[in-house]
């Protein structure tokens, strides 16, 4: 067939596709190197964390508990490397390291299945700014991408069943089990897939054979098995809990994003749809090693909890995996000129969506940045309160700033009730006097809007149907805290409530004083 005989004789394009990935994972990073801090809205608590953990001390609000918990790829690495290089930057090679896995992964993967290196993974590299890199999910994010290179390893390596194969894969499953959760349980459905689909092809689904398979598969998990039933702590929130009618949109938009907020929708539809009708057209074509573990994904994908294992956000964690794997899997079967113009297409692609990227970065980056200046108008050991100013915000995405205000926690030994301490989930803890104080869960990781400090100053929990459930720890605020940073942004500031007193206005946020009252005299 010509596409065959175009295959074999492509040995030019071999040389050169393999650096088409290693050119999208540096145009894809280079969006995190234009900012002093890129606007993932999780990204200023990891920062305070790790702060927190390169010192090594206990301040007036947290201290440093390390446990066996699943949640420990950033915590790890992050502060070790910033003893080398400084936090900030520390920081961005993490996040670095992590797009590079995501887009070199896949390429492994399809290299391991091939034996080449084609160009079918470059478009599965769009994929690497998905909801997990954009939030800022910084353990699933990295420990998912290298999730990518052990399966490839595995398939690389399927002929050498002895006892150091499965060692050394052993030792790989219980480090990524420690980097998160989540990317295990990934790896699983991947592997679980793959042999039951090389079980098909090669063993006639002999059930002994399987078997055989299914064991070696089970040992790669003991010892992150025993871990998990002994080790990690009880945490909080750890109900799990389904919304697949509501939550089936928000799973498309996780597959890629422009910038947060901003979900890819042409894109995606463009590249999963133009797969498929290479697929359908005898263009391209699926690895039959892949079946299984691409069928396990889109099941897991489609019908994954929002909730589980204390963690939100759970049901975005799988799409993009798949849309990845899928295109790790596919072989395009087209002569080397047009492959050579759909890869200069990918690349072109990639460089706009990384500079767009860049762009609405820098943006929130001089926001960031003025905060930042303002820091030393904050006392030492002062009390943060984050208020959103609805109203004034609009429509406009209010999340990158929600945890704005843990920049002071280093800076001026502040406390914040949202930075990540939840039980058995993460390594900085809240001292006990500020334990009440704080969000317990990460169902309570949202600020409050202004026009809620009246409710929850009066202790009128009851007022709305979401306060007791997520700002239960703000009921009498005014007793607890001493400052309230309030994010207007660009529109007109609402009235404060009684209990705020204008400290400092600023481009698109003021801080305010918070006056006890009364209610602070109540036994």
């Amino acid at each position: 067939m010509a596409w065959e005989r175009a295959t074999e004789g492509d040995k030019g394009l071999r040389h050169w596709t393999g650096f088409t990935l290693i050119a999208a994972a540096l145009m894809l990073a280079a969006p995190l190197w234009s900012v002093w801090a890129p606007a993932m809205p999780d990204y200023p608590a990891h920062f305070a964390s790790f702060a927190l953990i390169e010192n090594g001390r206990p301040t007036s609000a947290y201290h440093l508990q390390w446990v066996f918990v699943p949640n420990l790829a950033s915590e790890i690495l992050v502060p070790w490397l910033a003893r080398l290089t400084g936090l900030e930057t520390a920081l961005k090679l993490f996040l670095t390291a992590a797009v590079f896995l995501w887009v070199l992964g896949p390429g492994a993967i399809h290299r391991a299945l091939y034996g080449r290196t084609g160009i079918a993974p470059l478009f599965g590299a769009f994929f690497a700014y998905n909801a997990n890199f954009i939030w800022g999910f910084f353990n699933y994010y990295f420990a998912a991408g290298l999730s990518f290179l052990v399966f490839a390893g595995w398939i690389a390596t399927e002929n050498r069943n002895g006892p150091w194969r499965l060692a050394g894969f052993t030792l790989a499953v219980t480090a990524l089990y420690f980097c998160h959760l989540f990317a295990i349980a990934g790896l699983l459905l991947m592997l679980a897939g793959f042999e039951v689909a090389q079980n098909a092809r090669l063993e006639n689904r002999d059930l002994a054979a399987l078997a055989r398979r299914a064991a070696r598969v089970a040992t790669l998990y003991i010892p992150a098995a025993l871990a998990f039933l002994f080790l990690k702590p009880h945490s909080a929130g750890d109900d799990t809990a389904f919304n697949l009618a509501d939550t089936m949109l928000d799973r498309f938009e996780s597959l890629m994003l422009h910038a947060f907020d901003d979900p890819a929708y042409v894109l995606p539809v463009c590249l999963l749809g133009g797969l498929g009708l290479a697929l359908l057209f005898g263009k391209a074509r699926l690895h039959p090693a892949m079946w299984g573990s691409l069928a396990l994904l889109l099941v897991a994908a489609i019908l994954a909890p929002e909730w589980a294992a204390g963690g939100w956000a759970v049901h975005l964690r799988l799409p993009a995996v798949f849309a990845v794997l899928l295109f790790a899997s596919a072989e395009l079967r087209m002569t080397p000129p047009v492959r050579a113009g759909l890869a200069v297409l990918a690349l072109v692609m990639i460089g706009w969506s990384a500079w767009s990227l860049a762009q609405t970065w820098r943006g929130y980056d001089r926001n960031y940045r003025a905060f930042q200046a303002a820091l030393p108008g904050i006392p030492r050991g002062a009390r943060l309160l984050t208020v959103l100013d609805g109203n004034a915000i609009g429509m406009q995405s209010d999340q990158p700033y929600w945890h704005m205000a843990e920049f002071a926690v280093p800076v001026r030994d502040a406390f914040t009730p949202l930075l990540f301490t939840t039980k058995g989930q993460h390594v900085v803890q809240l001292n006990p006097a500020y334990a009440p104080y704080a969000a317990a869960t990460a169902q309570q990781g949202s600020p409050p809007d202004i026009d809620e400090l009246d409710f929850l100053a009066s202790g009128r929990m009851d007022a709305d149907e979401d306060m007791a459930l997520v700002t239960p720890y703000l009921k009498y605020f005014q007793c607890h805290f001493d400052i309230a940073v309030v994010v207007y942004l660009d529109g007109k500031p609402s009235p404060a409530p009684a209990m705020l007193k204008l400290r400092q206005a600023h481009s698109f946020f003021s801080l305010y004083d918070i006056v006890p009252d009364r209610m602070c005299a109540r036994p």
